[in-house]
């Protein structure tokens, strides 16, 4: 899954086409051990009060649910061979099921559910363990990665994912490639594991998304 998708989803910064951004050649920290999921203390379903999505994290890894909102008028439905609505419940949309809806004016209004795998079977996407509380969720970006810090914290996910306008103090870092995508110049740093202080240092100072577990 794309990471774009998900800054989609979650609002996060865009950044303007003229400017140079960064990518890492390798999930970050380098060298380190790869999690299938968080510490169990950590399990359960965290929703942002703004835009609505939800991390689902158990065993079987981490994945975000998003629920998408559309709408047949009441012609479409007479129309219709296929969709039907019984009570609140609108059947034809989904196989061999319904989904709840609600009639304003001439619209009937309903809910998909899309469920996307972060960490998990078939994603390429990195988790790295910091601490207990703390993990660096890779995401992979065409070739390279871009990290987003989670951290766990009295009930709450916070996510801020990483600020990927190049600054100068990386200038020390190994520089592998540069490419363009989306009309911006980005550089692909490979920074070392005694680099890591420097890029948690000023990678991770943007907004924090807050998620609450339900």
């Amino acid at each position: 899954m794309k990471k774009v998708l998900l800054i989609l989803l979650l609002c996060s910064t865009f950044f303007g086409h003229s400017q140079k951004t960064l990518q890492f050649s390798d999930p970050q920290p380098v060298g380190s051990v790869y999690e299938n999921t968080v510490d169990n203390v950590h399990f359960g379903e965290y929703k942002n009060k703004q835009t609505h999505a939800k991390y689902v994290i158990d065993e079987q890894g981490i994945s975000i649910e998003t629920t998408l909102v559309s709408y047949i008028t009441r012609e479409q439905l007479r129309e219709s061979s296929k969709l039907q609505v019984r009570g609140n419940y609108l059947f034809g949309i989904k196989d061999n099921d319904s989904v709840p809806c609600v009639l304003d004016g001439e619209k009937y209004y309903y809910g998909i559910v899309s469920k996307l795998t972060v960490i998990g079977n078939g994603s390429l996407n990195k988790l790295v363990r910091l601490t207990s509380n703390t993990y660096i969720l890779n995401f992979h970006e065409g070739m390279y990665f871009e990290p987003s810090l989670l951290t766990f914290v009295n009930g709450e996910l916070i996510i801020v994912h990483a600020d990927l306008a190049y600054k100068s103090v990386f200038d020390g870092i190994l520089q592998v490639n540069t490419i363009t995508r989306y009309g911006s110049e980005v550089v692909v740093l490979a920074p070392t594991s005694d680099q890591w202080s420097l890029i948690q240092k000023y990678a991770f100072e943007g907004e924090k998304l807050i998620y609450i577990k339900e």
